[in-house]
């Protein structure tokens, strides 16, 4: 009976000793995965990623308003005076326009951003 107690004493102990290293296991597995993780969040290839996505979203938008502006004008206007078809092609023309200033405005300073990044990176070699 006292071997059977004794082995039962080491099997519960053992148990506990593992669930132990298993926390402590764990709790270092965690602070390896935060401390990566703030390594990635602070990288160039993140934050271009991140800039990247973002032009995207903007001339997705350009995009958007482009064919909503083509779907303001139907094309066939029954019923509409002369003055209301021109009214509604002018706001149409205006609004290309628009657009377009937009678009133009978005290239440029994308551009700006890229020529800028070269620099720097040209300034400071060790970069990668």
């Amino acid at each position: 009976m006292l071997y059977v107690l004794v082995a039962m004493s080491a099997i519960v102990a053992a148990m506990f000793i593992c669930r132990y290293y298993a926390a402590k296991t764990r709790l270092v597995e965690k602070e390896i995965e935060k401390a990566i993780a703030r390594r990635v969040a602070t990288s160039d290839k993140v934050v271009e990623f991140a800039r990247i996505r973002e032009e995207n979203a903007v001339m997705r938008n350009l995009l958007l308003d482009l064919l909503e502006n083509e779907a303001s004008l139907p094309v066939t206007q029954s019923g509409a005076s002369p003055d209301d078809v021109s009214r509604l092609k002018f706001a149409k023309i205006q609004r290309y326009r628009e657009i377009l200033a937009e678009s133009q405005h978005f290239v440029r300073q994308s551009e700006a951003t890229v020529i800028l990044e070269r620099a720097q990176l040209s300034a400071n070699p060790l970069r990668t």
